[in-house]
């Protein structure tokens, strides 16, 4: 199956999802998308350059390091793993592959969606979504 197909299947059981991308992060690429609408794509393209940021940038870094200090994270598995980010009128899923931790998954939902089921939904998608790659 394709990346494209996986994100696809994805938005299809996640509530309201607009748009899906798979980013990495050690380049910035979009490695693929699916979205319901043509300005979904734009707004990918845009995301991709941003999520290393998101994830690696310095105080995401020195707050991760304060949670090791504190014992809260474990040393050997560094690293958020999900960020939710709620903007006017999107809620956007930010989940780190365990298979490659330098990917990232994308779900852009309508500000309708189910946080819960949104959030759920996504992490059961994470699995094939990787798989595909």
């Amino acid at each position: 199956m394709s990346i494209e197909a996986a994100l696809t299947d994805a938005m299809e059981t996640i509530p309201d999802c607009i748009a899906a991308g798979y980013i990495d992060m050690e380049t910035g690429m979009l490695l693929g998308t699916s979205t319901s609408d043509a300005a979904g794509s734009d707004v990918m393209d845009t995301l991709a350059i941003a999520v290393a940021n998101l994830f690696q940038g310095r105080g995401i870094k020195a707050f991760e390091e304060m949670l090791q200090a504190a014992g809260l994270q474990e040393p050997e598995n560094p690293g958020f793993g999900e960020i939710a980010v709620f903007s006017n009128d999107r809620l956007h899923v930010f989940l780190r592959t365990r298979k490659y931790p330098e990917h990232v998954v994308c779900y852009i939902c309508q500000d309708s969606a189910n946080v819960g089921l949104a959030l759920t939904k996504s992490h059961l998608s994470l699995g094939p979504v990787a798989a595909a790659v």
